[in-house]
């Protein structure tokens, strides 16, 4: 498939999508601004503690997504992996817990469901997998794997090229705001793997019915350079 025509051609950061770039940043998201914005984080939250933590992790994931999104428009749909949060699911929800492949929905249920409707869309598309991450606080309880371990377990596994993950600023910050994870290749290099990232952040921190901007999701789980 081609994508969406105002995807296409990616090129400097003034025609990267609104969506994409997020809130606005005190500096220009070039790679060097990448690690100094990681690195800085710890620092300045000994030294001001009242930060604005998640406002401060959101112009990460702006600047990383900017940085990111060419290269990650250009990957295949085949070559990509989707990681979608179980807190976005429908408060009916019948799904089970597996302890190897997470949250797995029933074949056949009749929920207007939003985490569905996007799996299924990437699945139309073509991703090489789509994944539903269970909480790590579920670990003790059912065995599943804890969300981090999960990731990069199915990563390696499955060997994408790029990865559009939805998780909310506390997890990113806590599990994956280290600076080994970073390089200009793509992250998640502290775990000994190169992927070519996207990350919609969620709305909330809720463990249960969350929320995400389901148009900008949609958006990327469609981008395309071809």
């Amino acid at each position: 498939m081609s994508g969406p025509a105002h995807l296409r051609g990616v090129g400097p950061l003034s025609s990267i999508p609104a969506y994409v770039r997020g809130p606005a940043m005190p500096i220009v998201p070039t790679w060097l601004s990448l690690p100094v914005l990681v690195l800085l984080y710890r620092p300045l939250v000994r030294l001001w503690p009242g930060m604005d933590k998640d406002r401060y992790v959101r112009w990460v994931v702006a600047a990383a997504n900017s940085y990111f999104f060419p290269r990650y428009a250009s990957v295949p749909y085949r070559e990509r992996m989707l990681f979608l949060p179980y807190c976005l699911r429908h408060r009916l929800c019948p799904t089970t817990i597996d302890r190897e492949a997470g949250l797995v929905c029933p074949r056949h249920c009749s929920l207007e469901c939003r985490v569905a409707e996007m799996r299924n869309l990437a699945q139309r598309l073509g991703y090489l997998d789509v994944q539903i991450v269970v909480s790590g606080r579920l670990h003790a309880e059912t065995g599943v794997l804890r969300s981090r371990d999960f990731l990069v377990r199915h990563i390696r596994q499955r060997q994408p090229r790029a990865v559009l993950g939805c998780l909310c600023t506390e997890d990113l910050r806590r599990k994956y705001l280290v600076a080994s994870n970073l390089s200009p290749s793509g992250t998640l290099g502290g775990h000994g793997l190169s992927v070519v990232p996207q990350v919609v952040l969620l709305t909330q921190r809720n463990c249960w019915q969350s929320s995400v901007d389901w148009d900008s999701l949609r958006r990327l789980i469609e981008a395309s350079a071809a």
